[in-house]
């Protein structure tokens, strides 16, 4: 009996881990309208990063690290939720989560957001990999 109980509890805690992993590393559904909150290009450290702000006020911050020229070799990185859980997320070259985030700076650009310019940057980065 306590075996049984000691592996239910394993079972509940190991699919909250999946659960928080899915949480930090899924890009979220922003609602409209969504602006550019922030923009920071860092030349010392070749990285440029936009945090988006949706109309409820949660945040998602997305970039590129790397030589954007370069689009193969520019590595796509983003935060989900920085104030909860500030886990940075590096997803796969051309990965789903890559195609995910693709489509969200799509509608961001279609939205004509003030401050897109960044946001055309990694846009164009990750179309011409894709």
């Amino acid at each position: 009996m306590m075996k049984s109980i000691a592996l239910a509890a394993l079972l509940v805690v190991l699919l909250g881990f999946l659960g928080v992993q899915y949480y930090i590393t899924s890009v979220p559904a922003l609602e409209a309208p969504i602006t550019v909150g922030d923009v920071r290009d860092v030349e010392s450290e070749k990285s440029l990063v936009v945090t988006l702000v949706d109309s409820e006020g949660q945040r998602f911050t997305v970039g590129l690290r790397g030589d954007i020229d370069k689009p193969e070799e520019a590595a796509l990185f983003y935060i989900r939720n920085p104030d909860v859980i500030p886990y940075v997320f590096w997803p796969a070259l051309r990965s789903n989560d890559e195609k995910r985030v693709l489509e969200l700076l799509e509608d961001v650009i279609e939205s004509d957001a003030s401050d897109v310019a960044a946001v055309r940057s990694i846009y164009s980065v990750l179309k011409q990999r894709n």
